[in-house]
């Protein structure tokens, strides 16, 4: 919308004028007429408007003076100079002050609109022009703690002062609907910043800090905007320095944020509104370490879930933020990562987005919490039937490999990994089926193999039969071949070669 003030010091021609140009197009609005241009001075800067169309002689200040005045102070503010004389020095005046045009009285419909349309236009791509670069300036301060100097002097407001809004709502057309809907109120009052689908930013400008009855009428819009769908705003205070913007920002998506505990389709409420909570800080997590710890490596998933449930319990009994409900998540997350082997390649597979972007898509602290235990839920009961369909072969694929490889170190870790299973379970395992322990099932490979060697391979030392079965150190062999055997092995040569 383009904003026009009219001087004239003849009231009739102002007030007609401002009747026609009215009436012409709702792009133009009429916004102030003054008899002066002294008069309007006295009301800048709180007067926003784009174009001037002004007499050239007035009793106290006259159209030329208020064009150099004006240009010197508003350099955007694009100027048209009327006047009932034709002389050509008027117009080489005009000219020289930086008037669009030169317009004589009685004034001339077409070319008065004309002027105005071509300014439209050029106002728009200029407006846009500049919201863009604004924009990508914007967007990196709120992502930047300490921007520099050349950043902040670099970004140009178009207001004294800023405030931030965070929407999230349940779906993109909600969040964007709210926002058409208020731009066409409020033209070129505020920036929009889209974060991601379903989640926007808006830079609020005002000449002095938003008021509450200014943010009484925003929400008046956006309640009549978002139709009973759920929509979540929250807004920061009101700053008018650049460099507090990622300030603003955190103070808006906190308050944002909050929404997740309460079941109203609007929520909108500033962040002095709020009391803030403590951070839940990881001392939290502790307490629930070991039981899960404990059903991650049996997979108990019945277990896990509860575990799961009392954790957050505990975050909603804190208020908890999202960004610390994240927090706990990626710990639990991690757990899991350690505790079964399988679980990374598992848990990621298929998913579209992160587990961030999951739960900040999410409107209410019961479906984050659901969204989380529903996917680990899947993950660790996926796991559990693998095992449990590898289970009748794990014992033989473990046994098969030491037959080939007795002479190697065994460690259960690895030999779990094999067969993907958790060290517990595998040892548990193999006892039920072969009623040996794994060291006892080596053992007993190993001196199976040193009897054979003892009783064919009779140019072979007993320490280098030793060292070919594994145990490199000739006292230990000894001790341990007299145990299971009942002989010595050099005794067991003897006997055998007879």
């Amino acid at each position: 919308m383009l904003r026009i003030v009219i001087v004239d010091d003849e009231v009739l021609i102002r007030e007609g004028l401002a009747r026609m140009i009215s009436k012409e197009s709702s792009d133009f609005a009429v916004i102030r007429t003054y008899p002066d241009g002294k008069q309007l001075l006295d009301e800048l800067p709180a007067l926003q408007f784009d174009v001037l169309i002004t007499d050239i002689r007035m009793p106290q200040i006259g159209g030329l003076e208020l064009i150099r005045l004006l240009k010197a102070s508003h350099p955007h503010i694009r100027s048209l100079l009327m006047s009932g004389f034709v002389e050509f020095d008027y117009a080489r005046e005009a000219i020289r002050s930086s008037a669009v045009d030169y317009l004589l009285k009685p004034i001339n419909k077409e070319q008065l609109f004309d002027v105005l349309y071509s300014l439209d236009k050029e106002r728009t791509l200029l407006r846009e022009k500049e919201e863009r670069h604004r924009s990508g300036m914007l967007l990196s301060m709120l992502h930047i703690e300490e921007p520099s100097a050349v950043l902040i002097g670099g970004l140009i407001l178009p207001q004294p002062y800023f405030s931030v809004f965070v929407l999230k709502g349940d779906s993109p057309e909600t969040v964007c609907s709210c926002t058409d809907s208020l731009r066409q109120e409020k033209d070129n009052g505020f920036d929009v910043l889209e974060l991601r689908q379903g989640l926007q930013v808006w830079i609020w400008y005002s000449a002095q800090p938003l008021e509450s009855a200014e943010l009484s009428e925003i929400r008046r819009y956006l309640q009549a905007a978002s139709a009973g769908h759920t929509l979540h705003v929250g807004i920061s205070r009101s700053y008018a320095d650049a460099a507090k913007l990622r300030t603003a920002y955190l103070e808006a998506k906190h308050a944002c944020d909050c929404g997740i505990y309460q079941s109203r389709p609007l929520h909108y409420v500033t962040i002095e509104e709020l009391i803030l909570p403590d951070k839940a800080g990881s001392e939290l997590f502790a307490p629930y370490r070991e039981p899960l710890v404990h059903d991650l490596q049996i997979l108990n998933v019945e277990g896990v879930l509860a575990g799961i449930h009392k954790l957050f319990s505990e975050l909603a009994s804190q208020c908890a933020y999202p960004e610390q409900i994240l927090r706990m998540c990626r710990e639990m997350e991690e757990l899991a990562r350690k505790e079964v082997q399988e679980f990374e390649a598992v848990y990621r597979n298929g998913l579209t987005m992160t587990l961030e972007e999951q739960l900040e898509s999410c409107l209410a602290f019961a479906d984050m919490e659901k969204l989380f235990a529903s996917s680990l839920s899947s993950a660790l009961s996926s796991i559990r039937a693998h095992r449990l369909e590898l289970s009748g072969t794990a014992v033989e694929t473990i046994k098969r490999w030491i037959s080939a490889n007795y002479n190697q170190h065994a460690d259960l870790n690895t030999l779990a990994g094999m067969v993907y299973l958790t060290p517990s379970y595998l040892s548990k395992l193999f006892k039920q089926e072969t009623g040996l322990t794994l060291t006892d099932y080596i053992i007993e490979i190993r001196i199976r193999k040193a009897k054979q060697l003892l009783k064919n391979a009779p140019d072979l030392k007993i320490h280098e039969i030793g060292t070919e079965v594994g145990y490199p150190d000739p006292a230990y062999f000894n001790k341990l071949f007299k145990k299971v055997v009942g002989v010595t092995p050099n005794e067991y040569k003897r006997i055998s070669s007879v």
